[in-house]
């Protein structure tokens, strides 16, 4: 009898092949519950520097969408990434994302909207729930509240760098509230060219007064700048002003500072010539003599006795010189001519003037007798 009729072999063969399946099973098993769970190192809290109040939608949803696309989450908020079955194996991982971006959204908003999108079960719908209400296409009244905005902004003398950037976001929120419709491309860089043209009009019209040199030296550019070159042109020569006036203020700094210095000394001088004068002005009316009055007059009311021991010293022989013969002294106040007596000469007898000058001393004099009894 053959091998293969051996019901002991068929029964052997048969337990063998269950075995392996039971061991397969089993290892599937373990490779199952041994399979890492997926890590996410994101956080439900985005770092988003703005937050939704209901007025910025159009900046808000530009910022939001940027943060998330960053994060290659972006299928999550515009369809890319549909929600998986419960029994795939990829639906933890969907949901842990899903979650995420939620939470990005959420905590982006004021405290006061999270009430009203918290509900919702995916990241999906809490964006088409805010973009419809706060924002609809054909929302008229805002886009000429941006229109109107854009034609009244002006410098008004701040920064040109601030007026810039205001300009361009509100430019921004025009193109994102209608944007262009047309499809063909000539028409398209037409149109954009005709906005880009207002654009500058826009942007030189609201600058200050003192820049209106260089906002007609812009429109004589060809070809025609866009607006960022033209707001290059104007900074330079705003920069170039600022750095003007920086010297031209030093300069009067200066000026002023050598106008105070120049008043204090002429006040100065003033006040010393007036004490001067003051004291220059005082004339006796007994003598005529200057520099003192009746009151304190020594020929009126006495010389003192320091008066007659300075006199003996200035004059020790009375007559008028200082022991040497030919040595002028100072007579009168009045210019004249005076003869004095030399003392080789005798005093008993009347002089002579046919003798020549000897023994003479002929001076001129301007100050007070010194040697006056």
């Amino acid at each position: 009898m053959a091998d293969s009729d051996d019901p002991n072999t068929s029964g052997d063969t048969s337990n063998l092949s269950d075995s392996i399946l039971e061991l397969t099973t089993r290892m599937t098993e373990v490779l199952n519950n041994a399979r890492t769970p997926a890590i996410t190192t994101e956080t439900s809290v985005a770092s988003i520097g703005i937050k939704l109040d209901g007025s910025n939608y159009a900046l808000w949803s530009q910022v939001v969408e940027m943060y998330i696309s960053g994060k290659d989450k972006l299928g999550y908020i515009n369809g890319d990434f549909p929600q998986s079955s419960s029994t795939d194996p990829s639906f933890c991982k969907w949901r842990t994302d899903n979650t995420i971006v939620k939470g990005w959204l959420i905590t982006s908003m004021d405290p006061s909207l999270i009430g009203n999108f918290i509900r919702f079960p995916t990241a999906r719908e809490v964006w088409d729930s805010i973009a419809t209400t706060f924002f609809d296409g054909s929302d008229t009244s805002q886009v000429y509240d941006l229109k109107r905005r854009v034609t009244r902004l002006k410098q008004a003398a701040v920064s040109l760098e601030k007026y810039y950037m205001v300009l361009q976001g509100l430019w921004r929120e025009i193109d994102f509230c209608r944007p262009n419709p047309m499809e063909c491309s000539v028409d398209i860089q037409h149109y954009n060219r005709i906005v880009r043209e207002d654009c500058v009009y826009i942007f030189l019209d609201g600058l200050d007064d003192r820049l209106d040199n260089i906002r007609a030296d812009v429109l004589q550019i060809k070809p025609f700048p866009m607006v960022e070159q033209a707001y290059a042109h104007v900074r330079r020569e705003a920069i170039r002003q600022q750095v003007m006036n920086i010297h031209d203020t030093d300069g009067l700094q200066g000026a002023v500072l050598a106008s105070k210095a120049l008043t204090l000394s002429t006040s100065a001088h003033g006040k010393t010539a007036k004490n001067r004068n003051s004291t220059d002005g005082k004339k006796c009316s007994h003598c005529g003599n200057q520099k003192h009055t009746r009151e304190t007059c020594f020929k009126l009311h006495g010389y003192p006795d320091w008066w007659h021991d300075l006199q003996a010293r200035k004059c020790p022989d009375g007559t008028g010189t200082s022991g040497s013969s030919g040595t002028a002294t100072v007579a009168s106040a009045e210019p004249h001519l005076s003869l004095i007596q030399s003392p080789a000469m005798s005093t008993d007898s009347p002089p002579n003037f046919n003798s020549g000058i000897s023994g003479l001393a002929l001076f001129t004099s301007y100050r007070d007798a010194d040697c006056t009894a």
